[in-house]
């Protein structure tokens, strides 16, 4: 087992790619499970080494020396992604890192606060909700993945470096702070899209993603807290999906309304359909009512035709630009600077996989996984495991990319699920992942305090951070 800081990783992925003739596909076949939890770490340590350790714990924006210009949502999507990658792979080698950065980000410690706060909304929420522009589907990334580590904790483990929050209580506390925007009096019910009730742009929309995200989030809180009030908001929250016509009679699903004359928007992004999907798995494990997850099956078959071609995953007019028509469906594919919406339909996907039992179901899920991650392999860089997040035929070669990187990790995470740890409930919680992943490496004779590392009004304190490499 050798070391390297990210700094010098850096450095050699840089190398790497400038070398003529080392560009090659990565050879991973997954019924290879070492090969394939090499190819994993790879792609993990690829992701992490965008991040510096920070007191916003995110990443910063493309091209921003700054510490103020944050890539704040999409950190969110990433840390829940190690979170499950911990999980599925059982590889602890990140959980300082991300569970540190999670700490600073929702002001849990007082070396970025005077107070311990415990929201990703931060000490003031109307400040969140306008001056940093943190909208309902942002907070709630960074909820799930505080969930996904009370899961793997424990209801009463403590953030790194707090001395009185846990991570459920964060995990309870974004719950909270996103229900207070839960408006039943028009259109029926739905959460709103933005916490800003003062731009007008906005202030009206109900998005879906923000639904299906507290979807799975109560469900999750319900299993582990055993409060039934969790469960019955994650299905108040489906039935209003139902009933304002945002899933269709033909199980498409669309992206949200305004509450002025409950106009939707018949716009589609996987994203929404992954989790639903996802929500409705764990409503089942909560609940034991298996209509939930006949429900999910029901709409499995138009999510596959609409989100996939030849069995690979893929977004609406992938690769475009703007507004697009594909089929019966119309879309908008992302901006250069925006993680690709499949991130969630890949995560959903898991989610169904893992908990049904129905082996028709697991087959089908397992067949776009596979043939998914065949073509992603095909274009990854097998020497800094760079992937793309386009995986159909004729898609560019990988190149450096933050955004698809995080896709990629989804899937590794959702092929660490089928061929790794494909019976995750059934493991040991970490009692404190901190000390213990810190044990590990002092065991190793490699471990650095710098790991803690993290910067205060933009003074950086540490800059070294230390990771392993299996490889």
């Amino acid at each position: 087992m050798k070391l390297m800081t990210v700094h010098s990783l850096v450095a050699i992925l840089t190398l790497s790619v400038s070398i003529p003739g080392v560009l090659a596909a990565i050879n991973s076949p997954p019924s290879d499970v070492e090969t394939l939890k090499k190819t994993c770490a790879g792609i993990a340590t690829n992701l992490i080494a965008n991040y510096k350790p920070n007191y916003r714990g995110a990443v910063p924006d493309i091209g921003s020396a700054g510490i103020e210009s944050r890539q704040w949502w999409e950190s969110g999507v990433m840390w829940g992604a190690f979170g499950e990658y911990a999980r599925y792979t059982k590889d602890l080698q990140f959980v300082p890192i991300v569970t540190n950065a999670l700490s600073n980000g929702s002001i849990s410690n007082t070396q970025v606060n005077s107070k311990e706060v415990g929201s990703f909304l931060g000490a003031d929420q109307r400040l969140g909700a306008t001056l940093l522009g943190r909208w309902n589907d942002d907070i709630a990334w960074y909820g799930l993945a505080t969930l996904t580590f009370a899961e793997l904790t424990g209801k009463t483990a403590l953030l790194p470096r707090s001395k009185t929050i846990s991570y459920l209580q964060v995990a309870i506390n974004t719950y909270d702070e996103i229900m207070q925007q839960h408006d039943p009096t028009t259109c029926g019910g739905g959460i709103f899209w933005s916490r800003d009730r003062t731009r007008a742009d906005t202030k009206d929309y109900k998005s879906v993603i923000t639904n299906v995200q507290m979807m799975v989030h109560s469900a999750k809180l319900g299993i582990i807290t055993g409060d039934p009030k969790y469960m019955a908001t994650a299905d108040t929250l489906y039935k209003w999906l139902q009933t304002s016509g945002l899933i269709t009679p033909d199980f498409h699903v669309l992206d949200g309304l305004s509450i002025a004359g409950c106009v939707k928007d018949a716009r589609e992004f996987s994203y929404n359909a992954g989790l639903l999907l996802g929500g409705l798995a764990y409503m089942h494990k909560a609940s034991g009512n298996i209509q939930y997850l006949n429900d999910a099956v029901k709409y499995l078959p138009a999510t596959i035709a609409i989100y996939s071609k030849g069995n690979i995953l893929q977004d609406l007019c992938e690769g475009g630009t703007g507004p697009c028509t594909e089929g019966t469906s119309t879309s908008r594919t992302p901006a250069t600077n925006q993680v690709p919406y499949k991130t969630a339909l890949i995560r959903g996907l898991m989610y169904v996989y893992v908990i049904t039992t129905d082996q028709k179901t697991k087959a089908t899920i397992k067949t776009l996984f596979d043939a998914s991650w065949d073509s992603m392999m095909k274009n990854c860089n097998a020497a800094t495991y760079d992937c793309s997040a386009w995986w159909l035929n004729g898609a560019p070669a990988a190149v450096p990319n933050f955004h698809h990187q995080i896709v990629a990790l989804e899937l590794a995470n959702a092929m660490a699920a089928v061929y790794i740890n494909p019976n995750p409930f059934n493991d040991a919680p970490i009692t404190n992942p901190t000390t213990d992943v810190q044990k590990a490496i002092q065991n190793s004779g490699a471990f650095s305090d710098s790991i803690y590392a993290y910067s205060f009004l933009g003074v950086s304190v540490i800059t070294t951070m230390v990771v392993i490499s299996l490889f």
